[in-house]
């Protein structure tokens, strides 16, 4: 989880991809990031001198150029070490240095918000470190924040990339979150805490999700409504069919997985 405040992130996504880039709209606004985008290389080098990012997300089979020709630009032609995300589908098509170069980092499409995000935090520590600002201006979706107050999630996943991603996406979002990373400690820390929902992960060691559901459900009687955010929604269809039970696939995007959560709490 994010150990101070987050203040004035700025992104430059350059990517061709129209579906990837709505991917990174809602990923990073959500994230309370500053967002801009370009679509080839030349509008790439246009937006950035304008917009002055602190890091690049950026494709290398764009038009115009490719990234490379971007990275080049940044690194040689303005001498400026922007961290440099690439995302790439073929990683195996960049230099076989680049990954080891000072403040650059590669990930493989399609990218998982988790890993997106932690490389985002190792690349610029500086951001998520700050101290709070004790006076902070209320936030624009403080009515909402306000009714999902003290409304408890459990959030269990064997990743702890994922878990503290959606604990990070949920608490900014009004709630109180616990996490556990396996079906024993899972249901230790349900009857502990006693949440109003449970984030459920399927592949888990001791049991799996399926067990999890299965202790709340019936060992516990519990009522409480779980979702299932999983890679393999198929493997978790059956249980759809109870009672405040929804299966989403992975990735989650922050809107889709408080957009769920509100929905089987039944907040506005």
């Amino acid at each position: 989880m994010v150990t101070g405040a987050i203040k004035h992130i700025k992104i430059l996504a350059v990517e061709d991809n129209p579906a990837i880039l709505d991917f990174y709209r809602e990923f990073f606004l959500d994230m309370g990031f500053e967002l801009k985008t370009a679509e080839d290389a030349v509008s790439a080098l246009a937006v950035y001198q304008q917009f002055k990012p602190d890091l690049v997300v950026l494709d290398l089979g764009i038009p115009a150029g490719g990234g490379m020709m971007v990275f080049e630009a940044l690194r040689h032609g303005l001498k400026d070490p922007v961290p440099i995300i690439f995302s790439t589908g073929k990683p195996e098509m960049l230099p076989h240095n680049v990954s080891s170069l000072h403040r650059v980092a590669v990930v493989t499409k399609p990218t998982p918000p988790e890993a997106l995000l932690a490389e985002v935090r190792r690349l610029l520590p500086q951001h998520f470190d700050r101290p709070l600002d004790p006076n902070p201006p209320p936030p624009p979706s403080a009515s909402m924040r306000a009714r999902a107050s003290r409304r408890k999630v459990l959030v269990v996943d064997d990743d702890p990339a994922v878990t503290s991603l959606y604990s990070e996406i949920l608490t900014k979002a009004g709630f109180e979150v616990r996490t556990a990373e396996d079906t024993v400690v899972a249901v230790t820390v349900f009857q502990d805490f006693r949440p109003e929902l449970v984030v459920l992960d399927v592949e888990m060691p001791g049991g799996g999700g399926r067990k999890v559901f299965e202790r709340l459900r019936i060992q516990l009687a519990s009522p409480a409504p779980i979702l299932f955010a999983t890679a393999s929604p198929a493997s978790v269809a059956d249980l759809e069919k109870n009672l405040s039970v929804l299966v989403l696939k992975k990735p989650l995007t922050p809107g889709i997985l408080v957009g769920a959560v509100r929905d089987l709490l039944k907040l506005a």
